[in-house]
């Protein structure tokens, strides 16, 4: 009879083999299974007489084949994986954003300039006005759109930030559930391997989101380890959720707990990143850029005038906060320095010029102040719109006033006490604003007196002219001084004492005040999301200031805002609006190689990962067929042995009988 036993025994044994064989097979595609195997034993001999006899075969346990450097490795560079995905569909959207074609911003940027000097040598024609315009338009649209397309990102990566949070806490809580069975199975001495398997595929897609690794403690079980070890999973789940700050960032942390999670990587990870760093540094990048032009073509606008001459009014676009305090703590639209702003008002009835200078300092003075020097002046008067809180200029009755910067025609002769009166003309092409003087040698009459010389002086009293004005000099003559300016002397008699000064103005506007309050601006609105060109001016391009005479023809101001294309700008790193749009898709296309090339490397690791694996967890579907004919023959030579047995007992029992 122990005879039998050893045979069932190898039988028995020889099915649970051939079973697990069968098992592998069936599940050769299931995604994360491991082999298994069917580790035999000897079972324990039997003492017959003084004789220890075998009793056959067992199957001790079935193995899972793993190899836990290998798997540990793959988990964290599944994580890897997850995060540099995300990274680089992060960066090729931005990248798609900012791309030249032919209707991006550098498109829109490029037509805007060549329109501009189409309308600088063409001034007086509408429809090449009117094409600048549509221009402007789009320029503005092209900010704008951009503007909405990286809000829409960071409105698609938050949703996509709370799927993927929600999926991980669905996983957490699955692989809780999975360890509560893999415990119980464990304390009946039963072998969860098919437990084990199902527990790895979620460890692996939670993975993919934030880092998790599994440790054994000291009782022998194990356990899921999550975001840098902030969380510990066996039976009861740990569940996460998103903390924003007030700065408008996002973080991790476990709920009902204050702490943030210092993740290491996943797909959680980079689209925090995207939320906190990589959108919003390209949103703003973006902004600025299209604030700045708008910012240098409004300033450059407010500094030139319409074919129709001065202003009788000016109504700021732009308005404040609050209207009582420091402007540059109002919420200006674009930023403000202390300097002077130069007003020049022009009386109508005898053309004659005179240039005031206002001096402002935003960390001081309040919209009010201003319009309170401003309404100190002759000619003009302000007025704050509390409601809107803006600001508007009026000329007084019989005055024109506007900022175009143009000298003087007739200097301030308050300091002349002869009968001549001195005149500049000319238009100034100097780099800096200044204030000229004329002194003269000693009295004298104009013409007349001999060695009679007038001298021009510039601010900080260095001599930039000195001419003969007595005799053998006629009066009205001009006299060249510098930077496109001529003086001339009238008849008559001036004194040692006389002096005749001149404001020289490149730049009218020191402080920004003039583009931050939107007064003669191109556009209109606050932010790159609103900017839009003035309705006044789109649908009547003569109101386009491009004059700084107001004379028909002149096309000065158009000259100067197309100019500003080769402009340097220290708020764009000293480059030009060209080179920073260049360099925003270049800094764009290299973020996409850095992570193109992290995502391929890491991908690459992948794969020869998995294929380490494989040799050890993979099912190999010839090989288990051969190892299934081998336990075949050995079944069938149990099954001969018993045979055999049962023979040659029937024939002893013959032999009894």
């Amino acid at each position: 009879m122990k005879a039998f036993d050893i045979g069932l025994s190898a039988l028995r044994t020889h099915q649970q083999t051939l079973a697990t064989l069968g098992h592998n097979i069936a599940n050769a595609s299931t995604p994360g299974y491991h082999r298994q195997r069917a580790e035999l034993v000897n079972r324990q001999p039997m003492l017959s007489d003084v004789l220890h006899v075998g009793t056959g075969v067992e199957v001790k346990r079935i193995t899972r084949l793993r190899d836990s450097a290998v798997e540990t490795a793959l988990l964290r560079n599944s994580s890897l994986v997850g995060y540099t995905g995300q990274i680089l569909d992060t960066a090729r959207q931005i990248e798609a954003f900012v791309s030249p074609s032919d209707t991006s911003i550098h498109s829109n940027l490029s037509e805007f300039f060549n329109r501009l000097e189409k309308v600088a040598n063409a001034p007086q024609d509408m429809t090449v006005r009117n094409e600048f315009l549509s221009s402007a338009q789009e320029l503005a649209q092209g900010f704008s759109e951009l503007d909405v397309s990286l809000t829409d990102l960071d409105q698609d990566v938050r949703d996509s930030l709370d799927d993927s949070l929600g999926k991980v806490n669905q996983l957490l809580n699955d692989i809780a559930a999975v360890n509560s069975k893999i415990f119980e199975s464990r304390a009946l001495q039963r072998e969860p391997n098919d437990l084990l398997d199902r527990r790895d595929r979620l460890i692996t897609e939670l993975t993919s989101y934030m880092d998790a690794e599994v440790d054994i403690g000291q009782d022998g079980r194990e356990f899921i380890v999550v975001g840098s070890g902030s969380g510990v999973i066996g039976q009861r789940p740990v569940q996460f959720e998103l903390a924003w700050d007030t700065d408008g960032k996002v973080g991790l942390r476990k709920q009902g707990l204050t702490a943030i999670v210092p993740l290491a990587s996943g797909k959680i990870r980079a689209l925090m990143e995207a939320v906190n760093q990589t959108i919003p540094e390209a949103r703003v990048r973006l902004n600025t850029m299209g604030q700045q032009v708008v910012h240098a073509i409004d300033q450059q606008h407010a500094q030139g005038m319409p074919d129709t001459g001065p202003f009788s009014v000016l109504l700021g676009q732009r308005s404040v906060s609050d209207v009582n305090i420091p402007l540059q703590d109002s919420s200006p639209v674009f930023p403000l320095t202390a300097g002077n702003l130069y007003v020049t008002i022009t009386e109508k009835a005898s053309g004659n010029r005179r240039t005031e200078k206002i001096a402002f300092d935003p960390s001081v003075d309040s919209l009010t102040s201003l319009a309170a020097k401003l309404e100190a002046l002759n000619g003009v008067a302000a007025a704050i719109d509390p409601g809107r809180r803006t600001i508007s200029i009026n000329a007084e009755s019989g005055f024109a006033f506007d900022f175009a910067g143009r000298p003087d025609n007739v200097p301030d002769v308050s300091g002349m006490t002869g009968t001549s009166v001195p005149a500049y003309s000319g238009s100034y092409t100097g780099d800096r604003n200044d204030q000229w003087t004329v002194t003269f040698s000693g009295p004298g009459t104009i013409g007349q007196t001999p060695g009679l010389t007038a001298v021009v002086t510039d601010s900080s009293g260095q001599v930039i002219a000195r001419h003969n004005v007595g005799l053998g000099y006629e009066a009205g003559t001009d006299l060249g001084v510098r930077n496109g300016m001529s003086i001339r002397m009238g008849s008559g008699t001036v004194a040692a004492t006389d002096t005749a000064s001149l404001y020289v103005i490149t730049n009218s506007d020191e402080t920004g005040l003039l583009s931050s309050l939107g007064l003669n601006s191109l556009f209109e609105g606050s932010s790159v999301g609103d900017f839009n060109v003035r309705r006044e001016i789109f649908q009547q391009p003569q109101n386009l200031a491009g004059s700084v005479t107001g004379m028909p023809g002149d096309s000065t101001n158009f000259a100067r805002l197309a100019g500003i294309r080769d402009t340097r700008f220290g708020s764009l790193g000293n480059r030009t609006f060209t080179e920073e749009m260049a360099d925003i898709t270049a800094d764009a296309g290299l973020d996409v190689q850095a992570a193109e090339s992290q995502n391929t490397q890491a991908e690459n690791l992948h794969e020869r990962l998995e294929a380490d694996k494989d040799r050890v967890s993979g099912v190999d579907i010839n090989e288990e067929m051969l190892k299934m004919l081998e336990v075949e023959r050995s079944y069938q030579a149990a099954t001969r042995f018993i045979t055999t047995i049962n023979n040659t007992l029937e024939e002893l029992f013959r032999l009894v009988q």
